[in-house]
């Protein structure tokens, strides 16, 4: 390693639009150095995307650096003008974005998204020449068929070949420095490892630095050679990566590191043999023509399903993204009708029943989605949401109004939230706000689809937590459909592995974990990261 190639010193970032000059970073100090990977960790709110959207140049309106320095290969940024921003963003420096699917432009080919950033940087390039560049961009990105891949559209594409795309954009000019803020949220444990050994592989061919955001230890571990860690817009903690996963110095860092689920296993817990759900050979298939043909194709999503949900148990549905988990999930709530097998509430069938007859059941399936923030109405007070759905099952406006308030007090928050709006709380209280909207009913299964994936790891275990809490007052049955095998080991009784719309194993969560009889359950074990080292780290 050489010279810094960025070098924050003592940065503070304010919201100038207020009259009270509300600071959000405080004197930030950190390195990044060739051939390096520098983990920036934090929860939501600490700041760490405030300090790599400073280094960019791509403040919110109404925020702006008001002290210190951000040099780029010894170059000032702050006071830099527009026009000199521009020109070193591609070349010097480049971002990968957490969620490429909004960063992509959807009715653009993503070759054609590549090479217009040739065509912008350098005029002088010919047709040819972009078109051979892009080809070589998605090969050296690892994407496969790389000739055919770049011709199609962004939602044609898997979650982790859109990222690849988003790399291989940063990439195009060949910036000395990659900032890769949350990058793997929100992918399948093994999406996510090829895009962090792809990430690591990139570094050690091409010689680049790496400024990369993170919520989670766990990526930390796997990747990192330095840390930071930053809690309240402040820089609490740093170090080389080894030293601070096996020994913090501060609490808030021990905290972050514990939260990272899948170093320890529930015990076994007595299940009564009383099986609210029984679901035998579902199968789900979905029907589409083409454009130019009037013969349908057939896509199986789900196939020959079977499983059995006691009361008070949480069962858990592991597999990447496209394995089925999902489809499962909206078949047995029946958002979605299956295309074959049963569905057995008790003693009643209810895969192929009649939507008016189906009402009276669905109080007892109830679902928590993935985005806290697009399954609650915008324009309407928590309190209204509540009675809202509390509603739908003929409860009247009083007692469900009464019902709202110890909800909220069941999911750990108080009445002053029932006035407020959703875009008023964060991530883990809204998630929160959707669990109790979801016990309105006083439901015998809760459907969890991928509740905690996108929360940070600190929230996540308050929301495991919360789960099991429930389960345990309540008598709940869960079914946890999660791609992390971490989450899942944490808190389910028994887990079903699914891939390519079949069940391949299911067993109790210890069993599993420890002897694992096929392939790839053992991948998906072998890809969590950091999961290793944590486990002794936790114990150190």
């Amino acid at each position: 390693m050489t010279d810094n190639i960025l070098a924050i010193e003592n940065l503070a970032v304010a919201v100038i639009a207020s009259p009270y000059g509300t600071t959000v970073i405080k004197d930030v100090s950190l390195s990044v150095g060739r051939q390096e990977i520098v983990c920036v960790v934090g929860e939501s709110g600490s700041g760490k995307s405030v300090t790599s959207f400073s280094v960019m140049g791509i403040l919110s309106p109404g925020l702006a650096p008001v002290a210190g320095s951000i040099k780029l290969l010894g170059e000032e940024l702050i006071g830099a003008s527009a026009a000199r921003m521009r020109e070193l963003r591609g070349p010097r420096m480049a971002m990968i974005f957490q969620e490429p699917m909004t960063a992509l432009n959807p009715v653009m080919t993503v070759g054609d998204q590549i090479a217009e950033i040739f065509r912008y940087h350098k005029p002088g390039m010919s047709a040819s020449d972009i078109q051979d560049r892009v080809r070589s961009l998605a090969e050296d990105v690892r994407l496969p068929d790389p000739v055919n891949i770049i011709r199609r559209y962004p939602h044609q594409l898997s979650g982790g070949q859109r990222q690849r795309i988003m790399i291989a954009m940063a990439l195009a000019l060949e910036p000395a420095l990659l900032i890769a803020d949350e990058p793997t949220t929100a992918l399948d444990v093994t999406t996510q490892k090829q895009i962090l050994d792809l990430i690591r592989d990139l570094v050690a061919r091409r010689g680049i630095g790496v400024l990369f955001i993170t919520h989670d230890f766990g990526v930390v571990a796997e990747i990192a050679d330095r840390v930071v860690v930053m809690r309240a817009g402040s820089v609490v903690e740093s170090g080389p990566a080894q030293q601070v996963l096996a020994h913090p110095q501060q609490a808030y860092t021990r905290s972050l590191i514990d939260a990272v689920p899948g170093s320890k296993l529930p015990e076994a817990r007595k299940i009564a043999d009383n099986v609210l759900l029984r679901v035998e050979n579902l199968s789900k298939t979905y029907g589409s023509r083409g454009l130019f043909s009037s013969r349908p194709t057939a896509a199986p999503a789900l196939q020959d399903a079977s499983l059995n949900l006691r009361r008070g148990e949480i069962l858990g549905i592991v597999g990447e993204s496209g394995s089925g988990k999902s489809t499962l999930a909206r078949c047995i709530s029946r958002l979605q009708m299956p295309s074959s097998g049963d569905i057995w509430l008790g003693d009643t069938n209810i895969a192929r029943m009649h939507e008016r007859k189906l009402r009276r059941h669905r109080k007892s399936i109830q679902v928590v989605f993935q985005d806290p923030n697009r399954s609650l109405n915008p324009r309407l007070r928590i309190g209204d949401a509540l009675v809202e759905g509390a509603r739908n099952f003929g409860i009247g406006t009083r007692e469900a109004s009464d019902k709202s308030r110890q909800l909220l007090a069941l999911v750990g928050m108080d009445d002053s939230a029932l006035t407020r709006f959703p875009h008023q709380f964060s991530g883990g209280q809204r998630q929160r706000i959707c669990i109790a909207r979801a016990l309105a009913s006083e439901p015998d299964i809760l459907v969890a689809d991928e509740a905690v994936s996108a929360l940070d790891v600190s929230v996540q275990a308050q929301v495991i937590e919360l789960l099991e809490d429930l389960r345990s007052r309540l008598g709940l049955a869960i079914l946890f459909i999660t791609h992390d095998l971490r989450v899942a080991g944490q808190l389910c009784d028994r887990l079903v592995v699914m891939q390519s719309g079949r069940i391949v194993e299911q067993g109790a969560t210890g069993d599993l974990f420890n002897h694992p009889r096929e392939p790839y359950t053992r991948d998906l074990l072998a890809a969590a990261p950091g999961r290793v080292f944590l486990a002794r780290a936790k114990t150190a």
